[in-house]
Order: C-alpha cells, then structure tokens, then sequence
C-alpha cells in the first residue's frame, strides 16, 4: 500500500514539475527546445564516439 503511494506521489511531482517547466512555452518554442535537446544529446554522443575510436583508427 504505502508502495503505491509513493509511486503515485512520484509521479504527480514528475508531472508537477515537467508541467511548470514546459506549460508557459508555446507548442513551437517547446518543439525547438526538444529538438535542440536531441541535437545535443546526439552531438555529444557522437563527440564521445569518435573520441574512442579516433585512437584506433590511426
């Protein structure tokens, strides 16, 4: 019982929170704001990539 509750409570504060965050932005400014996100997550994993194979290359 008192797991569920916590869970349900984890939950309401993830929403909670991702709700404050993301609601005063426009559908539009919120779609670039995910695309930059993605983008950095990309270029950093592809930085972190090259990064290891560059010295296996040579």
């Amino acid at each position: 019982m008192l797991g569920r509750l916590r869970t349900a409570a984890k939950f309401f504060a993830w929403g909670l929170l991702l709700g404050l965050l993301f609601a005063p932005a426009s559908g539009q400014e919120l779609r670039r704001r995910m695309v930059r996100w993605v983008m950095g997550c990309i270029e950093a994993r592809a930085a972190q990539l090259r990064e290891r194979f560059s010295g296996t290359m040579s």
